[in-house]
């Protein structure tokens, strides 16, 4: 028996399928999250794998508004690798400096955790300084608990661009991803 394929079925099915490959490339589950003061911010942009979801916080909204919102829209991502400016105790987001007392009076935080779905969401804060001491650490739980988010934080290093950048501290003890840039 002689098959015989029609060229223009076969065009459409080649077109077809490399659309599907692109798709499938081009959906990920991880969300960079970056402050539009961020230090470094050309840095990382340069070593960020292109496809990934990115947003970037600059002030006009709430910025945990503005991730739940992202979040909700794209209902894969998994992990939210975050970039900002931070001391010991306190990080910028948006024009507004989270220490203990600014996390407790977000109300983001608990509409965050309402995105939780039987996994919890990570969230990687790519600096040296929040989790290289206890005050630092104690911010970030406060965080995970409010919203519900496993955070991974690196506790020894001297540049979140390091390609040996290790999450070695989480607020929930879950297994998290590594650092996303190359």
């Amino acid at each position: 028996m002689k098959t015989i394929i029609n060229l223009k079925t076969l065009i459409s099915f080649l077109l077809l399928t490399l659309v599907v490959i692109g798709v499938s490339k081009a959906q990920t589950n991880e969300l960079v999250v970056m402050d539009s003061q961020y230090a470094q911010k050309q840095d990382v942009l340069n070593r960020l794998p292109s496809n990934n979801h990115f947003l970037e916080i600059n002030g006009e909204d709430n910025p945990w508004k503005s991730i739940r919102e992202y979040v909700q829209q794209n209902s894969s991502i998994q992990t939210i690798h975050l970039f900002v400016n931070a001391t010991y105790n306190a990080f910028e987001l948006g024009g507004i400096t989270y220490d203990g007392q600014q996390v407790e009076q977000e109300f983001e935080f608990s509409m965050l955790e309402g995105l939780y779905q039987g996994t919890n969401f990570q969230l990687l804060v790519y600096d040296c300084n929040l989790g290289s001491n206890p005050e630092g650490l104690a911010l970030l739980k406060q965080i995970s608990e409010r919203s519900y988010f496993n955070i991974g934080v690196p506790t020894n290093c001297s540049s979140v661009l390091e390609s040996s950048l290790d999450f070695d501290h989480t607020t929930m003890n879950q297994p998290i991803n590594s650092s996303i840039l190359k």
